[in-house]
């Protein structure tokens, strides 16, 4: 493993392309948290480049799916961003920040508003800055 060339073995044994390319956690948050910078800048392209490279060197690694939920939302693609959500989702279904970005891509459908409600008021109890943002969400959904 981790050679230049990725076998077809070494996926189908489920290496993920990062371990098959010798990516080190370290390296992974650190673009991640670049990305994150991108966003908050709103170069909602390059953090798109860059969380899609993650998602596709670690596909089981729900930060990259969650924020690229975000990023997708942000851009108007409202079923690319509930597939991204859904995505990190499963892979993470306890994790209060990914079920925070899925309660908002749900909120962006009619349909679902109120799953998304159910969904924030249980993040009420979550850390503090996901249940600031769920108590926020509620009041202004009334």
């Amino acid at each position: 493993m981790g050679g230049a060339v990725i076998t077809l073995e070494e996926l189908a044994s489920g290496t993920t392309l990062a371990e098959a390319q010798g990516m080190t956690e370290e390296l992974g948050r650190a673009a991640a948290r670049l990305a994150g910078a991108e966003l908050e800048a709103g170069r909602l392209e390059t953090a798109r480049e860059i969380l899609e490279g993650l998602a596709v060197t670690n596909p089981h690694d729900p930060a990259p799916w969650a924020m690229l939920a975000l990023v997708a939302r942000r851009r108007g693609r409202l079923l690319a961003a509930r597939v991204c959500a859904e995505t990190a989702y499963r892979l993470a279904p306890e994790d209060a920040q990914v079920r925070l970005v899925r309660a908002e891509v749900l909120l962006c459908d009619p349909e679902e508003r109120g799953r998304a409600r159910a969904e924030l008021a249980g993040l009420a109890g979550a850390e503090a800055t996901v249940a600031a943002r769920a108590r926020a969400l509620l009041t202004a959904l009334g």
